[in-house]
């Protein structure tokens, strides 16, 4: 082989070796590309996942406060009913004492126990008990008129009697106290006319 074949070959064997490190260099470039493109993705699809997740627990925890504040509505308002019966009952225990003689019978004395261990267990629940006082003005978002009487004697729409006491339940009033409320007396008609007066003009005319 003549020496300018040989220096051809070594040269071709050399640009093969460079076309090679370049295809090589080309692909590992690539392939870098490729890799990094692929991590952006799985970047923001992670990100993606994240906000999903922080959303759901968000709309979870959002949910169990209205399924607890719901649940304790219901059963606030189930329990105000049946406290709104029992007070019923307190009632006619009371008016029941009304009529009962200063005799201490054994089926008094009872009465009256059965009623004290209800007023307690009302008392423990908290229930408050409304008695408005005689003499105030009328509150129109707490009491409930039962009578008007009319009266120059005290100011106009104060109370004059508590009928029935009210009760409140965990900060409302579930029965308002009925009360008798004082009202001014309707003035006379000062402009009737005197009937001298109209003896007068009639006098005149003719």
């Amino acid at each position: 082989m003549s020496e300018e074949a040989r220096k051809n070959l070594k040269k071709s064997v050399e640009n093969k070796g460079e076309f090679e490190k370049k295809i090589k260099k080309e692909a590992s470039e690539k392939e870098v590309e490729r890799l990094r493109k692929t991590l952006e993705e799985k970047e923001k699809e992670i990100k993606t996942l994240k906000d999903d997740i922080s959303r759901l627990r968000s709309e979870f925890h959002n949910f169990k406060l209205a399924l607890e504040r719901e649940t304790n509505r219901l059963v606030l308002k189930q329990k105000e009913n049946m406290i709104f019966k029992l007070l019923d009952l307190k009632e006619d225990f009371e008016r029941a004492m009304n009529h009962f003689s200063e005799e201490a019978s054994p089926l008094i004395k009872g009465v009256r126990m059965i009623y004290k261990k209800l007023e307690s267990i009302l008392k423990e629940e908290g229930v408050e008990e409304i008695v408005p006082t005689v003499g105030e003005l009328f509150d129109p978002f707490r009491d409930e008129v039962a009578e008007t009487v009319e009266s120059d004697v005290v100011e106009d729409m104060s109370i004059l009697e508590v009928a029935e006491k009210g009760y409140k339940f965990s900060g409302k009033i579930i029965k308002p106290p009925r009360v008798i409320v004082a009202m001014k007396p309707k003035k006379a008609d000062s402009k009737k006319e005197n009937p001298e007066d109209e003896g007068g003009k009639e006098s005149k005319k003719r």
